[in-house]
């Protein structure tokens, strides 16, 4: 089993996609709600086609985050929908990626050595999304 984080935006999902990849890397493949078959019968207004209806970030290690905007006509909630846990290769990392993603945003536990044998930092992003990146000791 593998477990995909889907976080879905009002919007701006291309916006925040491109920050997260210019932070951690990876390939973006985007589908746009203009790509929906006609066939399918889902109409879209003009002003949403070219908004992201599914969006992968696909590392090189195979793991991947799903995003995509969320319906023109159902906003969802952001920040208390989705936390993204991420479990990096050395302790340096965890320092510069929860410096990187808080930009514009709020650091909720400073990157420091935990008690549970780990350098842990959490965050949540300009986008309201939460984050907690990990180093574990071997």
């Amino acid at each position: 089993m593998k477990a995909i984080p889907y976080i879905s935006f009002n919007g701006n999902c291309e916006e925040a996609v491109g920050f997260y990849q210019s932070v951690l890397g990876g390939k973006i493949e985007i589908i746009r709600f203009k790509d929906l078959p006609e066939e399918a019968g889902i109409p879209v207004s003009d002003n949403w086609k070219e908004r992201v209806m599914h969006c992968s970030l696909t590392f090189e290690d195979g793991n991947v985050l799903y995003f995509g905007d969320t319906w023109e006509d159902s906003p969802v909630q952001i920040g208390n929908n989705c936390t993204i846990h991420l479990t990096v290769e050395n302790e340096k990392d965890v320092y510069d990626i929860v410096e990187r993603l808080s930009e514009d945003g709020e650091i909720t536990m400073p990157a420091d050595k935990t008690f549970w044998n780990s350098v842990y930092g959490s965050l949540i992003d300009t986008y309201g999304i939460s984050w907690g990146i990990e180093f574990e000791f071997k």
